[in-house]
């Protein structure tokens, strides 16, 4: 394999701050069994990639390192042991790093056929965003069409999927959103009432929207202060799920509201089912992740809800990118073209 500088990518050094990283050119990986080669287009902008650069996230990289997780491009070259994909064909894959770089290698278990006539530019938010939602609601939530799902931050990525997938899954919807402007586009997505990410109001409001009852289903990427209220504005037999803390504050439920309302609050690491837990246990999840996957493509492709609301930039202003998504300004989620 040659090994002379082959492509461009942002490469960390040094853990700390997500702007001291720097676009450079690498040589190329060796490729071994059971791993394929992307042609990178379109690189998804997580929060994760921040934790990743500062060192903080459970699981470290080595250094150096290319951050990036989520992308679509086609495949370049397959290892040995690798069944179903071949070259040339289109694909999204979720990475445990390495996909701001215009070519990368991973392992197959992780990368997924992308159907015929999808656009891979918006499809670079879906190999985690969208996997990590629809296992929340299907997995761990077991939510029931004709339920009522109360999602925070829904006008950021993880936020947008909640409302497309319950809404897909047959249930009803009850949005919270900071501005005016993210109200809006939230509500075009298809939810049924959306409310300003105010804790002091959500109770009543949701109780109002709800006839009393309260939501089944909690989806919060947010924390803080909402959650707080997300407990009290949970019916009885009500699930709420974590999927994080964008507003920088964990917070901790009281056990007495849990009892009482008869609720649980569960936890959802999506990472754990795609390697990125303290143990690996990617190839023990990989047959219910691809079938959850092809089933969220499979919706893509067809224009079933499931639509991606992404802004581009080029590589070359990656630093805008990251800053517009990690700021939380973004509405939806800031993908980088290559």
């Amino acid at each position: 394999m040659n090994t002379d500088p082959e492509y461009r990518a942002l490469v960390c050094r040094e853990f700390g701050d997500w702007r001291d990283l720097e676009l450079t050119t690498l040589g190329r990986a060796e490729l071994s069994a059971g791993q394929v080669r992307i042609r990178v287009r379109h690189v998804g902008i997580g929060f994760a990639l921040k934790l990743f650069v500062a060192g903080t996230y459970q699981r470290r990289p080595a250094l150096p390192f290319t951050p990036g997780t989520e992308i679509s491009g086609e495949v370049l070259e397959v290892g040995d042991g690798v069944d179903g994909l071949t070259v040339g064909q289109r694909v999204v894959a979720a990475l445990d790093w390495g996909g701001l770089a215009e070519e990368v290698v991973t392992t197959a278990d992780t990368v997924y056929p992308l159907p015929d006539g999808a656009d891979p530019g918006p499809a670079a938010a879906l190999p985690i965003t969208y996997p990590t939602v629809w296992s929340a609601l299907a997995w761990r939530a077991r939510l029931e069409p004709g339920e009522t799902v109360l999602v925070h931050g829904a006008a950021g990525a993880v936020g947008t999927a909640a409302v497309q997938i319950s809404r897909l899954m047959g249930a009803r919807v009850i949005a919270t959103a900071s501005t005016p402007e993210k109200r809006a586009a939230v509500a075009a997505e298809g939810a049924d009432a959306v409310l300003p990410s105010t804790p002091d109001t959500l109770r009543e409001a949701v109780r109002d929207l709800t006839r009393g009852r309260g939501a089944d289903v909690v989806i919060d990427p947010v924390g803080g202060a909402l959650f707080d209220e997300s407990v009290r504005s949970t019916a009885p037999g009500g699930r709420l799920v974590t999927l994080g803390f964008a507003s920088g504050s964990v917070p901790r439920a009281a056990a007495n509201h849990l009892l009482v309302k008869d609720i649980a609050v569960i936890g959802h690491n999506y990472g754990r089912y795609i390697g990125w837990g303290r143990i690996d246990e990617r190839r023990e999840h990989a047959p219910a992740v691809r079938r959850m996957v092809d089933t969220i493509l499979a919706a893509y492709a067809r224009g079933d809800r499931i639509r991606p609301r992404t802004d581009h930039l080029p590589l070359e202003d990656w630093e805008k990118a990251l800053e517009i998504q990690l700021s939380g300004r973004a509405t939806g989620k800031m993908v980088v073209d290559l």
